[in-house]
């Protein structure tokens, strides 16, 4: 059984308090519940809220801690696409140039992470002192600029230098001179990220270990005693390299710290990159990363007046992170750097965030001055060219695809190889994949009058969907059903009455329901509506098609006992496209389901439905042949040569006569081959 995840069901009383208050009307419009955006604002919240309280109970103490550290650290890694972590390849560092300052100069540099993937950044080294120097590496965040974020951040690189460290400032992806995506999700609709577990942040992180790693190559940098800050984007990586690699001695974000119930509360991935966040498969919050920080001194960088990181966010991180370092006798190594004002990482913080470092890292209190500088050109700055310049063949623009390559379904080669590799697939999307989709619901339907098809049906605590019921007058307790998975458009009357309509044969005897899972209807959510809900699922560690998933599995067990069926023999589920994919889904979760009807199916989780980090173990060819033999599978497409490994697997189970091409569902349900 997959395992429950809603923490005492969702707070059942105070969210069916909710419910109660918006009861049923006497009107129900089963095309329109499953849009309720109240309700799942209401549900998303609860989670998020639920998620918050069992991320921080899981590390509550010391020996809580010590105990889960290694392991929360594996889980967090296979978050951010890291585990296992790529080949650590020659770096090829190349200085491009070195400019002088009065007191300190600057290397400008290029490296390559990934065979292919380009990082530019620049070295700001001390002329006074004598090395081997402190080292910070600095994220920029994402700004704008032909030659990359770097370039605007000079004065804060110089104040480091200027105080005896080595800063290298490095790029961060689409803000760099070689072009690179954060914004999959949040602007270019790339939802196959969802399904790939990717997360931009992935390539930042791997970027600053592997700047580590050159760090550790020179002979004048001090590998003990290093430093990781940066605003905005760079405050999300240095929360996230910050856990990711322990080789960070101290750790200081800048405008990026927020619980997860805040971001949901405030919408706040409506102002953020993507890779502020990660597929939360194992559903840590930002107060659980702080006690993985711990006993590394940490400073919190926050402005009471920003948007897009507000107090009611950042407080409970550190009131957590306080209590965690307490447990290690340094309740001031976790500290607030708290300054009025907007999203921002102004002079005064970055004067305390030198001040921090030096304290803690070599013991000693020192006041820090901005100090002006003369700035350097741009296009001196610049190690690749700049964005517009002719670059290396490369991978920057498409290295989702390199670090989280989508699995390659090839056929077994014999049924007892196929039948170890079924239990490895069925396992992953049990102990993974759907992690966290609650299962062994009881559904509860609602407002279903004799004389009415349409009525609502309780999936969650405070989720209901839209159902129809066409039941046959006659004929007894029905042995056979019919289940309709919607999808977004379909009315009642095009479904049932046209789409599966029998004619010229005789109506068979069977009853016929029709499903609108959550977010399905004669209308749809609009865009920004869909994103939202879309991306807060992911950093809750679900996805919207894994929640439709739920709804589906709860409409079979309301079909299974209906008191209008008898002993079903004979279950059907049908749907065309990505909702025919979620109801091949079903039927893996729920033996009872005998024949799926797919029309029109999508190929692979790369054209959806969306279910997070499925791509690194199958994909949709090899999860409908683990319908065989027990399944029936009749598919409607264009060329069904494009499932043959689908049918292939069928006769390897000596299963050939249950997977069918078929022209239509009435051909599906009511003809023999």
């Amino acid at each position: 059984m997959l395992k429950k995840s809603l923490e005492t069901v969702l707070l059942q009383c105070a969210v069916l308090g909710l419910f109660a208050a918006s009861s049923v009307s006497a009107k129900i419009d089963p095309a329109s519940a499953s849009l309720d955006t109240m309700q799942i604002g209401s549900y998303l919240q609860a989670l998020a809220d639920s998620l918050g309280k069992q991320a921080w109970r899981r590390v509550d103490s010391k020996d809580k801690l010590e105990a889960e550290r290694e392991k929360m650290h594996k889980e967090f890694m296979f978050m951010l696409g890291l585990d296992p972590l790529p080949e650590r390849t020659d770096l090829h560092v190349k200085t491009v140039r070195t400019i002088e300052r009065d007191d300190y100069t600057v290397e400008v540099l290029q490296y390559q992470s990934l065979p292919g993937f380009y990082v530019a950044a620049n070295l700001y080294k001390p002329k006074q002192g004598k090395g081997p120097f402190p080292a910070v590496l600095w994220g920029p965040g994402h700004g704008n600029g032909e030659f990359g974020t770097k370039q605007k951040r000079q004065s804060h690189a110089a104040m480091w230098a200027r105080a005896g460290y080595i800063c290298i400032v490095v790029d961060p992806v689409q803000a760099s001179e070689v072009y690179g995506i954060h914004h999959g999700l949040a602007g270019y609709d790339l939802d196959e990220w969802y399904s790939r577990g990717y997360t931009p942040m992935a390539i930042e992180v791997w970027n600053a270990m592997r700047t580590v790693d050159y760090l550790l190559t020179r002979p004048d940098v001090d590998g003990a005693r290093l430093t990781l800050t940066g605003v905005s984007g760079g405050g999300a990586l240095s929360w996230m390299a910050g856990v990711a690699d322990t080789r960070f001695a101290v750790v200081q974000p800048a405008a990026g710290t927020s619980e997860i119930p805040a971001h949901i509360r405030y919408n706040l991935q409506n102002m953020h990159c993507d890779c502020a966040y990660f597929g939360n498969t194992y559903q840590h919050d930002w107060t659980s990363m702080a006690a993985l920080v711990a006993p590394r001194p940490l400073q919190l960088h926050c402005s009471t007046g920003d948007a897009y990181y507000p107090p009611e966010g950042y407080l409970p991180v550190l009131a957590r992170a306080k209590e965690a370092f307490s447990w290690y006798g340094k309740e001031d190594a976790a500290a607030l750097s708290e300054v009025p004002g907007p999203h921002t990482y102004n002079v005064v913080q970055r004067q305390r965030s030198v001040e921090f470092s030096t304290r803690w890292l070599l013991g000693r209190e020192v006041e820090i001055k901005d100090r002006e500088i003369t700035p350097v050109q741009a296009s001196q700055l610049g190690a690749l060219g700049g964005i517009n310049a002719e670059h290396p063949d490369n991978i920057n623009a498409r290295v989702y695809e390199y670090l989280l390559p989508a699995h390659q379904v090839t056929m077994p080669s014999e049924r007892a190889a196929w039948e170890t590799r079924r239990a490895q697939v069925m396992d992953k999307l049990r102990s993974v994949v759907l992690r966290n989709m609650p299962t062994g619901l009881t559904p509860h339907a609602s407002g279903r009058t004799e004389g009415e098809d349409g009525y609502l049906l309780e999936t969650e605590p405070g989720i209901r969907v839209g159902m129809y019921a066409s039941i046959p007058a006659e004929g007894g307790p029905m042995k056979a059903a019919v289940l309709y998975v919607a999808s977004p458009g379909d009315s009642y009357g095009s479904t049932l009455w046209s789409f599966m309509k029998p004619w010229p044969l005789a109506e068979k005897q069977s009853s016929k329901y029709m499903v609108y899972p959550r977010g399905v209807g004669r209308a749809s959510w609009d865009h920004d509506r869909l994103s939202r809900y879309k991306r807060d699922a992911w950093m809750l560690g679900r996805t919207l098609d894994d929640m439709r998933l739920a709804d589906i599995l709860c409409a079979i067990e309301a079909v299974a006992t209906d008191p209008a069926n008898g002993n079903i023999e004979e279950l059907s589920l049908v749907g065309k496209g990505e909702a025919g994919i979620l109801a091949a889904y079903a039927a893996l979760l729920d033996e009872r389901v005998t024949r799926v009807v797919l029309h029109m199916p999508t190929e692979t989780h790369l054209d959806g439905p969306d279910l997070l980090n499925v791509l690194r173990f199958t994909d949709i060819k090899e999860t409908l042949a683990m319908l065989a033999p027990r399944c029936e599978l009749d598919i409607i497409t264009h060329d069904i040569d494009d499932f043959s490994l689908t049918g292939d697997i069928y006769g390897l189970m000596g299963a050939s006569e249950k997977f069918r091409d078929c022209v239509s569902v009435t051909q599906a349900l009511n003809l023999k081959h």
